[in-house]
């Protein structure tokens, strides 16, 4: 499978369970057609027969913002081949658009038939940082008190 692909042809199925079922499923085609854990606009449909869409070309690649462009011809999910995870966002063409789970896994964005930029970027929440960032400053104060306290004392005389 190519890292990033293109599909006209998805199924949508929230169930887990049932997902990894149909991905081991032997009728399963995992070249014609993406899994998608999320519910999507009901006015979207897959497009029957898929229309052959150009493939899709990386603009810019960095381990925490990948940028893509591609032409969808009809309506359309972007598969990314790397892992899913909440904290990565997607901007079509600057625009935040909800992040998919595909295939279990994986992550991907729906398009409307069009030229697009993709951009995938991880954002992780601030909190952690902040977590972290406490963590050592009262290891610092922790070590800077046994320090002092463990001085010996002159004698005064």
């Amino acid at each position: 499978m190519p890292r990033a692909k293109l599909f006209t042809r998805w199924e949508v199925n929230t169930n887990n369970e049932a997902v990894l079922a149909r991905l081991a499923d032997p009728d399963f085609d995992p070249w014609s057609s993406v899994l998608v854990s999320e519910p999507l606009p009901a006015a979207v449909t897959p497009a029957e027969p898929a229309p052959a869409a150009d493939p899709v070309t990386y603009a810019a690649y960095d381990p925490r913002d990948i940028v893509l462009k591609c032409t969808a011809p009809a309506p359309a999910v972007l598969l990314l081949n790397d892992h899913y995870d909440p904290n990565w966002k997607v901007l079509v063409d600057g625009q935040r658009q909800p992040l998919l789970r595909c295939d279990y896994i994986m992550r991907g964005v729906q398009l409307a038939p069009g030229a697009y930029t993709v951009e995938f970027k991880f954002q992780p929440p601030f909190g952690l940082l902040y977590v972290s960032l406490t963590g050592i400053g009262l290891a610092l104060v922790l070590l800077l008190f046994v320090l002092v306290a463990g001085r010996p004392r002159s004698a005064v005389g």
